[in-house]
C-alpha cells in the first residue's frame, strides 16, 4: 500500500513512448539521463525508488540504475575496466568484474 508515502505510484507515470515496447529505439546518452526514469517515494521510515517504465520498486537507487541498464536499455551503455580494458553493459557487471579480478583482497 503506497498510502504511507507522500506521493502515490500511478501507472500514468510510465512513459507511454517507452513502456511496453522496451524503449522503442530510444537509447539514453549518459547515466544522468536515466534519472528521468526513477521516482523516489518517501515515508516517515523508508524510501522506495520506482522505475517509471514498469513500476518495479527498489530499496536502493543503484539497483534501479542496474535494472534500467539491463532490462530497459540493454547494451546502451559501455563501461570499461580501467585495469584491463574489458567492457560491460552495466556498471554493476563492471564493479563485480573489478572486485573479482583486480581487488587484491578478493584473491586472499
Amino acid at each position: 500500500d503506497y498510502g504511507q508515502y507522500d506521493q502515490s505510484y500511478d501507472s500514468t507515470m510510465m512513459d507511454p513512448n517507452i513502456a511496453g515496447d522496451n524503449n522503442k529505439g530510444y537509447a539514453p546518452t549518459d547515466h544522468r539521463s536515466l534519472e528521468g526514469y526513477i521516482k523516489t517515494m518517501q515515508s516517515n521510515v523508508s524510501r522506495v525508488f520506482l522505475c517509471t517504465l514498469c513500476g518495479r520498486e527498489f530499496g536502493q537507487k543503484p539497483h534501479v540504475y542496474n535494472h534500467l541498464e539491463s532490462i530497459h536499455f540493454p547494451n546502451s551503455f559501455c563501461h570499461s575496466c580501467k585495469y584491463c580494458g574489458l567492457s560491460f553493459n552495466t556498471k554493476n557487471k563492471l564493479y563485480k568484474h573489478v572486485y573479482t579480478n583486480h581487488n587484491p583482497k578478493s584473491h586472499q
